[in-house]
């Protein structure tokens, strides 16, 4: 045997020897993954392993919805795994920005109703239903609400927003009213607004509302909006 053979075969045998399961090629086929991508697989850590798997059923779920191309031909065991960390990186990434907004509005929210509730103090004093009465017009039942509002700022106030969450003995909101008071209200000074709406009663929240008894809720105000004389605004967000 020759010298030069005997180099040639110890050379060969070197790189199949050191081939890395990363080098592998993915099979365009999927029936030859069992054969071909599967001892490669094996081989590798288990987290490289755990990212080849994600890598290669994202691309082949986007592939099935039209969302993407699916695994590109020639792709390497080392490339997918790559890739497939840069995604995970990117989705880490967008997450991160994601909660950091939630918490970021989150919190100007509660500033602003912070705000609005050193303006003003909403309470309700009182609710009641009517019933139809055609000799007087009233056509539907109704619900009534009779709200207090205190101005505290110094400010004249033109114009009140905001929403009266029902609380059930249970600690459960069963039931939410908007309200919009456009009363003027001196500095210092109370109103009474009297607000109503139609009753329906295949409306579940207004019928829970409707069946609510004195004694057994208890009343909680969000505020959207204080207006004052002259145009200046408090706002939350809703």
């Amino acid at each position: 045997m020759s010298t030069r053979f005997i180099s040639m075969l110890a050379a060969v045998v070197l790189v199949v020897g050191c081939s890395k399961p990363t080098d592998t090629v993915i099979p365009s086929d999927m029936s030859k993954w069992d054969a071909e991508l599967a001892p490669a697989a094996k081989k590798l850590p288990e987290e490289d392993r755990k990212l080849l798997t994600a890598f290669v059923m994202r691309a082949k779920v986007g592939q099935a919805f039209g969302k993407g191309e699916g695994i590109p031909f020639g792709m390497t065991v080392g490339e997918a795994i790559a890739e497939q960390k840069k995604w995970a990186e990117e989705q880490r990434q967008k997450a991160a920005e994601e909660q950091a907004l939630k918490e970021r509005l989150a919190k100007e929210a509660l500033d602003a109703q912070k705000r609005i509730n050193e303006a003003v103090t909403v309470a309700l004093l009182s609710k009641k239903q009517l019933l139809s009465d055609y000799r007087v017009g009233r056509y539907q039942e109704e619900q009534v609400f009779v709200v207090g509002i205190e101005n505290k700022s110094a400010k004249k106030i033109i114009g009140v927003s905001g929403e009266i969450d029902f609380i059930d003995v249970f600690d459960k909101t069963v039931a939410s009213t908007n309200f919009a008071a456009s009363e003027s209200i001196a500095p210092g000074a109370s109103i009474k607004w009297t607000g109503s709406r139609k009753y329906n009663e295949f409306i579940s929240e207004q019928r829970a509302m409707w069946n609510l008894e004195e004694g057994k809720y208890t009343t909680k105000f969000t505020p959207w909006e204080v207006i004052f004389e002259g145009g200046e605004k408090l706002s939350a967000p809703r």
